[in-house]
């Protein structure tokens, strides 16, 4: 699977911005990005993260940690019982190739994990990568002015999984994009209706 969804976010477009699309800014000279809801560009798939990709990619992080987890448990598992081998038979023919692998995919598990941890933390928040570092700005300068910062498609946490993942759980872990919305509009805090306590 780690594979299959590899070369899904290698090939799937992130979704493109119509030319037709006239967003809502101040300056209309400002160019907009030519990516829907782009998160990122990755090198590692050479393609862009945005709006049409982004479960696929997250769903291939996700395997992707989870074959490294596996790796290293099969890693271990065998050098340690190769290791028995050896000390039964009182030999020190222990495969160095044990040592190059471990070397290789310890690092490579915390990587992934940490990147996994990273984009958990974005969607349960409903953020891109961009949108979290305009809102560490952002909360800096409301903070400084005394106000409190809400990044404001923040709409829930389960709202803000569907909205990725789709609102299908058995499928929250296929790779297929079942993004909800044109990717131009989101929902936002300030439309979801707030319950008032009788008075």
């Amino acid at each position: 699977m780690a594979v299959v969804t590899y070369g899904m976010a290698v090939f799937k477009d992130p979704g493109r911005v119509p030319a037709s699309f006239a967003p809502d800014i101040e300056d209309p000279e400002s160019p907009i990005h030519e990516i829907k809801r782009k998160d990122h560009h990755c090198v590692w798939i050479n393609n862009c993260v945005g709006h049409e990709n982004y479960k696929i990619f997250f769903v291939f992080v996700l395997f992707g940690v989870s074959a490294c987890i596996h790796s290293m448990v099969l890693l271990i598992a065998s050098a340690s019982h190769a290791l028995q081998k050896d000390q039964q038979q009182n030999g020190e023919s222990f495969n160095k190739s044990y040592i190059l692998c471990g070397t290789l995919l310890c690092p490579l598990t915390v990587a992934l994990s940490i990147l996994l941890g990273w984009h958990i933390y974005l969607i349960l928040h409903n953020k891109t990568t961009i949108e979290y570092h305009e809102g560490v700005r952002a909360m800096w300068l409301a903070e400084k002015v005394g106000n409190v910062y809400r990044h404001p498609y923040d709409i829930g946490f389960y709202e803000n999984l569907v909205s990725v993942l789709g609102p299908n759980f058995f499928c929250w872990f296929c790779p297929v994009s079942t993004n909800i919305g044109s990717g131009l509009r989101f929902r936002t805090a300030y439309d979801i209706p707030i319950s008032r306590s009788p008075i």
